[in-house]
């Protein structure tokens, strides 16, 4: 699924110039994504994993967090909503919220 192509190296990039409390959240949703990007899929949903519900906790944790801080966040924060849909298997909102992030991060010129 590509959204997740389209944004992570231009989240990372962003991440990098974040506080590093904020770096770490967002160095962590980065990584959660890129392992939900390798993930087998069927007719473009991912397969259910026993820990999804885990990985659902964490990222609700860290949008929560990084959307409370600087505005440079909200694109990590955006992302992580996305892969959060995508656990849900919610295409439609996974989409959306990828726009979403690649709009915040064309405002700080990424």
């Amino acid at each position: 699924m590509n959204g997740y192509a389209l944004l992570l190296d231009r989240v990372a990039t962003l991440a990098l110039e974040l506080d590093p409390s904020e770096r770490a959240q967002a160095e962590r949703v980065l990584q959660l994504c890129r392992a939900l990007a390798e993930r087998p899929r069927d007719a473009g949903k991912l397969r259910p994993d026993p820990d999804d519900a885990a990985r659902k906790k964490e990222l609700g944790r860290l949008t929560e967090l990084l959307g409370r801080r600087a505005s440079k966040a909200l694109p990590a924060a955006t992302l992580g909503r996305a892969a959060l849909a995508d656990l849900s298997l919610d295409g439609r909102s996974f989409e959306a919220l990828c726009a979403d992030c690649a709009a915040k991060l064309a405002l700080w010129g990424r």
